[in-house]
């Protein structure tokens, strides 16, 4: 029998049974960063995932930087979008934008605190 990870064959005494073929313990691996699996895995394409590659690579998005956005990252929600934390920042200061806190919107995905509004350093539209 032969691993579905490294296609050699199954000689040990222990092997492991994901996504119905066979693998040597030490192939089943994220297919990203290369951490062992040990305990659950997801997976995509017959590749095999740790859950924040899977989550980065095939869950939602940052709306600021186009990256994925892992379960344990922190976030922040205008308009519908998701953007990672230091992703959600004022378009001229660059400081980062609370929850809360008065802002204006340029378009979906750029923001200027008030602050910047106020004292006229929003760019121009052309």
């Amino acid at each position: 029998m032969a691993c579905a990870g490294c296609e050699k064959p199954i000689l040990d005494k222990f092997l492991l049974h994901v996504l119905e073929r066979a693998w040597h313990a030490a192939c089943v691996r994220c297919a990203d960063c290369r951490a062992p699996l040990a305990d659950k895995c997801y997976s995509r394409d017959n590749k095999l995932f740790c859950r924040n590659d899977f989550f980065r690579r095939y869950g939602t998005k940052c709306s600021g930087c186009g990256h994925g956005i892992s379960p344990s990252d922190l976030v922040r929600k205008a308009r519908e979008k998701v953007f990672h934390l230091n992703c959600f920042t004022c378009l001229v200061c660059r400081k980062q934008l609370s929850t809360g806190e008065e802002l204006y919107v340029l378009d979906d995905n750029k923001f200027i605190c008030k602050e910047d509004y106020l004292a006229g350093k929003a760019p121009t539209q052309h």
